[in-house]
Order: C-alpha cells, then structure tokens, then sequence
C-alpha cells in the first residue's frame, strides 16, 4: 500500500547529506504554516485547470482546499504556470498529479512521491514541478526531488517510450516568469540512483537502531540540508557547528589587555577587510536558522504548558484598534453632525491598484505610466551564484585624492 514516504523526494536533499536526520524528525511536529497551506490550494487550482482545460483566470472566487479562495492574484500566478505546462506539452503526453513509486530506489516499503506534471515523448521524459512560494528560488540544475520523481517516471513508463534523456523544470510564478530547466541522460540518472539507494540504505539503518554509533555521528549541518528540517532545535550536531563557529570567528576581549583590546575594537582592517569573511558569511544563514528554530521550540514548549527554564509567557503587545462595528460607529458619527471630511480618510489609489482598475483600458493606463515614481532596490548582499548581476561599487578610497605633501594642498 501507498504511503507518504520517510525518506521522500521532497527531502532528498536533506537525508542524503545527514543520514540521521529522519531518524531526529521523529515525532517533531508537523509546521502546518498559512503558507504551506497557500501552496496546497494553489497547487489545486492549477490541477484543476490541467484536467479541466479550464484557465485559472476564469475561476476567480473558487472554493479551495484549505479555506482559501482563488483570489485574482492566485489566479494571476497559476495562470502562467498552467500556460507553461501546455507550452511543455506540446508533442506530448502530459499526465497531472501522477503517484510515483520511489521504493525500489529507496527501499522503504510502499513509499512514493507525487510528481505534479509528467510529459512523455518517444525519447524524453519531462518532470514539472510548481513551486508556489517566493522566499526562496529553487533551481531545477541537479534537483535532487525532481530526479527521484524522474526515477520513479522511468519505472513506471518504461514501457511507453525508448527515454534517452529527462528534462526537470520547476516554475516559481511569483518569482519569475521564465521557467528553470535542466537536462540530463538517463543512464547518467540510474547512476545517481544507485547512490540514492547507499545513502536510503544508511539512513533507514540509523532510523531502526541497526547503526550502533550515536546519532550525532550521522548528522551533518549544512545551511540548505538543515533549513526545512523538523528537528533544528533539538539537533546536537548543529547546536556544536554554531557554538564552534562563534567561538572560532570571536576574539574573546576579556583575556585582552586595555592596549589590545582598543587595537580590536578600532583596527577596521581586522573587522572589515578580513579575508575569511565570506567564509564567515556563510555560516551566517544557518545559524540565524538555529536561533529561529530554538525560539519557535521554546515558544511551542511554553504554549504546551511546559516549563523552559528562565523564560515564561507574557501578553504581548496589543493590536491597533479597530471599530468592532464600523456602520454603527459611522451613524453615531452622523448624528455627532460631523462633516465627511471629518469622518472619513480619503486617499488616492495606488498605481497597483490604478493598474488592475484599468486593466482593460491599456489607453488609460498608458497616460498614467508617466507620473509613476519607483525607487530602486537598495544594495543586499547575495551568494555569488544569485543570477542577479552584481552591482559595481567604486571603493571608497578611490573618490578621494591621496594628499601625500602640504604643497599638495596649494
């Protein structure tokens, strides 16, 4: 029988690399957030638009899994994906929401993954998968989940086709329009597979005891491996990474003489043109990750009823006040014989507004285009492999003229 699998595609990236993290997830609740919960009917929408023939755009107002309605920028977003997805099926067979057995790659009885569109031609097999967030981009290069399900497609189509190569694409709508694609050869993939299936291996012997090592020997920190993992507050291995990195990248000032410790704290060479300082931004993520982590558990420890030593519950600060009836509070007004200027705030729509109003106006629209004002982006640091190009800064030393004599000055 079918399952939702321990070791599923969706976490790949994360048991292949720390074998013993299933085993920590055990019995760590499930972060049911508002945002998983978007993801889920947006993924219904659009699955309901691939079967039906029916586009997103039509069906504003829909009732979704999850309480959610299709709201007009849901509807806006699923449209691309679902346009994209007949794009890619084109010459093809495209097959919505397929089950995918994944157990003969990784051993675990029954389980399987869910691959939200398959296209199948002769020669080529095309995983599609929609990524409705826009926290984080994911690539579809070497995407461990999408080649699980590709393993999965090739087991269970192998009969429909001389499949030479897969084709792995995810589509972000709210973060870009362009699709991330990825190919590669079949025979390389079974490959890979063979490797899944070591690494699937080791993981289930952690998780039935089978390994006589303690867990912290399986468990390997990393900023992508442990960033959706259940178990970050309670993981020994990444609460040592952090407390190494800290007392490795810290001076400890106490130990230092006055002289000294002015030397450290003024030196601007020693804080800011380190050369290890990327090496030190790295861990930056991962770290921040296991301070939110250890403040939700504390959180979600103090709501249960059970004590955190040193820390307690307190009322937080309260919310903005708000008419609980507000056309009883407007009648009251009324008969106060205030003037609507007095009542009400009146105030000018914005242009994302203004550009939905006259959506079907594009004359309308275009004499307004010229009075919209748009700051750029302020400077953030990103990974060198961002795709965004990087800026070019002069250094500051650079603006100013080297004064080396007092004649200079004349």
């Amino acid at each position: 029988m079918a399952k939702h699998a321990i070791l599923s595609p969706s976490s790949a990236h994360r048991w292949m690399a720390c074998p013993g993290a299933p085993a920590m997830e055990v019995g760590a609740p499930e972060g049911n957030s508002a945002y998983a919960a978007e993801g889920t009917a947006a993924h219904a929408l659009g699955e309901h638009c691939l079967t039906t023939g029916r586009n997103a755009t039509d069906l504003i107002g829909m009732e979704l899994p999850e309480g959610h309605i299709a709201t007009e920028d849901m509807a806006g977003y699923i449209q691309r994906y679902v346009d994209l997805v007949r794009d890619f099926a084109q010459g093809g067979e495209l097959l919505i929401e397929q089950s995918l057995a994944i157990s003969h790659i990784t051993g675990e009885d029954g389980a399987e993954g869910t691959a939200d569109a398959v296209v199948l031609r002769e020669d080529e097999i095309t995983l599609i998968d929609l990524k409705y967030g826009r926290g984080v981009e994911v690539s579809a290069e070497d995407n461990p989940q999408l080649k699980l399900y590709a393993l999965g497609a090739l087991e269970r189509y192998s009969l429909m086709g001389d499949f030479g190569t897969v084709r792995l694409v995810i589509i972000q709508p709210r973060i870009s329009d362009l699709p991330s694609e990825w190919s590669m050869p079949v025979a390389d993939l079974v490959k890979w597979g063979e490797e899944v299936t070591r690494r699937a291996f080791h993981a289930l012997r952690v998780m039935e005891g089978e390994k006589p090592e303690a867990y912290s020997h399986h468990l390997h920190p990393g900023e992508k491996t442990c960033q959706w993992c259940k178990a970050k507050a309670t993981c020994p291995a990444l609460a040592k990474f952090v407390q190494d990195t800290l007392e490795s990248e810290f001076t400890d000032l106490t130990t230092a003489d006055a002289t000294e410790q002015d030397r450290i704290i003024h030196d601007s060479t020693y804080h800011l043109f380190d050369t290890a300082l990327g090496a030190k931004l790295d861990a930056v993520g991962l770290i921040e990750d296991w301070c939110k982590a250890i403040r939700a558990k504390a959180e979600s420890e103090l709501l249960s009823g059970r004590p955190v030593a040193g820390y307690k519950l307190v009322q937080g600060r309260k919310g903005a006040r708000s008419w609980s009836d507000a056309a009883a509070a407007e009648d009251v007004f009324k008969s106060m014989r205030l003037k609507q200027e007095q009542m009400y705030d009146f105030k000018l729509i914005s242009p994302t507004t203004a550009e939905k109003l006259l959506a079907d106006s594009p004359k309308r629209w275009n004499r307004m285009l010229p009075l919209i004002a748009q700051s750029e982006g302020k400077p953030s640091v990103a990974i060198i492999t961002d795709k965004r190009p990087a800026l070019e800064i002069k250094p500051v030393e650079e603006e100013f003229e080297v004064i080396e004599t007092a004649e200079d000055l004349c």
